[in-house]
C-alpha cells in the first residue's frame, strides 16, 4: 500500500519504524519513498531534514544533520521531532563517512563520532555540553597491493560499534581495536587493541569474498559475516553471527537471537532493535544493501530456521540517489 506525498512530519510514521529510506535526489519535488519493513507499507514525504543537508543515519535511532551552508549541527530524532543541537563544523564533512553515538543520548558521557571512511580521521564532541568538534587522526598501518607499482596508502576503519561508551573495530582479522575517550587535559580518543581469534565458519563451501559487520545489541558487542560463493556479489551464501565474550576474549557464533532483530546497511551500517515491538521476524538479520546499486530489494535472513527471503517494496520506485538506508527506532 503506497500514501502520497505529505508534509514532512514524520511523527506520523514513528510506530512503522524501522523503515528503509529512498531518497530520489532533487527530482522535481525533493521526495523519498519510506518503506516500513515491518507491515509493507510504503509512503512518499518531503523530509525538509533531508534538504540542504547532509544526514548520516546512527545505530541508535537518531541522525546527525549538517547544514550545508552553515554547517550548524544536530541530532533529530525522527519519531519525535526533536533536535539536540550541537557545535558547528569548522568545514564541511567528508564526502564519505559514518556517524556513531557512543552510549545512549541519557548518558552524560555520550559522544557523537564522525569517521572518515577515506582517510584515517575521526571527528567527535560530546553531545551535552560540548562547545567544538575535536580532530583527530590515528594510525593502523599501511594498505599495500602485492605487486603494484602504486606506493602504500595509510589504512582506515571502516568497520566499527560503539558499546557502552567505546568503540570497537577490527584492526586485524585475529585483533579488536579500541578507541576509549580520555581527557588528559585535553581531549582525545585514546586507542587499544586485544587479541581475539577469528571465528571458525561453519560451512565447507568455499568462500572468496565476505562482508563483515560489527554492532551493539543489549549492550553487548556482535559480529555478523556475510559469505558469497567465489567472487560474485550477487547472492549471499551464508550468514553467521558472533557475540564477543570480554572475559575469554573470543567470538561465540550465536544461533538464537531471541526476541532481537538485526538491521544491516550501506557503510558498514548495522542496528539491532526488538523484533516483538517492531513487527519483525525474531531472530532474523534484515540486509538491505545491493552492491550494483540496480535493485531496491532487501534480504531476510532467518539464522534458526536457515531460510532467506527477497523482499521488494510494494511498487515499483526509482532507483534512489543514494543507497537506501536504514531510519531506526531511537534508544532513549
Amino acid at each position: 500500500m503506497e500514501s502520497k506525498a505529505t508534509a514532512d512530519d514524520l511523527t506520523s510514521l514513528a510506530a512503522s519504524f524501522p523503515l528503509l529510506v529512498y531518497d530520489h535526489g532533487e527530482q522535481p519535488d525533493n521526495s523519498q519513498t519510506l518503506l516500513s519493513v515491518a507491515d509493507g507499507s510504503s509512503h512518499i514525504y518531503r523530509v525538509s531534514e533531508l534538504q540542504n543537508c547532509r544526514c548520516l543515519e546512527t545505530p541508535r535511532g537518531l541522525v546527525f544533520i549538517a547544514d550545508t551552508s552553515s554547517l550548524q549541527c544536530s541530532l533529530w530524532n525522527p519519531q519525535t521531532g526533536e533536535k539536540i543541537p550541537l557545535p558547528a563544523l569548522d568545514k564541511p564533512l567528508p564526502e564519505y563517512c559514518r556517524c556513531l553515538l557512543s552510549d545512549t543520548i541519557s548518558s552524560p558521557d555520550c559522544l557523537v563520532l564522525i569517521n572518515d571512511l577515506t582517510q584515517p580521521e575521526l571527528l567527535f564532541c560530546h553531545v551535552r555540553g560540548g562547545s567544538k568538534w575535536t580532530s583527530q587522526t590515528y594510525d593502523v598501518g599501511l594498505h599495500i597491493i602485492p605487486g603494484s607499482p602504486e606506493p602504500p596508502t595509510k589504512r582506515y576503519i571502516c568497520n566499527m560499534a560503539a558499546v557502552q561508551g567505546k568503540f570497537y573495530f577490527m584492526e586485524a582479522p585475529d585483533e579488536v581495536g579500541v578507541f576509549s575517550f580520555v581527557q588528559d587535559p585535553e581531549p582525545r580518543l585514546e586507542m587499544t587493541s586485544f587479541a581475539a581469534p577469528s571465528p571458525d565458519y561453519s560451512s565447507g563451501a568455499p568462500q572468496d569474498a565476505n562482508l563483515h559487520y560489527l554492532l551493539e545489541s543489549s549492550q553487548e558487542l556482535f559480529l555478523v559475516s556475510l559469505f558469497f560463493p567465489g567472487c560474485k556479489f550477487d547472492r549471499v551464501e551464508e550468514v553467521c553471527t558472533y557475540r564477543m565474550d570480554f572475559l575469554k576474549q573470543q567470538w561465540c557464533e550465536v544461533i538464537e537471537l531471541g526476541d532481537r532483530a538485526f538491521l544491516l546497511g550501506p557503510h558498514s551500517f548495522a542496528a539491532s532493535c526488538s523484533a516483538g515491538e517492531h513487527g519483525l521476524k525474531m531472530g532474523c538479520v534484515y540486509f538491505a544493501f545491493d552492491l550494483f546499486g540496480n535493485i531496491n530489494n532487501f534480504q531476510v535472513f532467518d539464522l534458526v530456521e536457515d531460510t532467506r527471503e527477497l523482499i521488494g517494496p510494494g511498487q515499483d520506485i526509482p532507483l534512489p540517489a543514494r543507497k537506501p538506508f536504514w531510519m531506526v527506532p531511537a534508544c532513549p
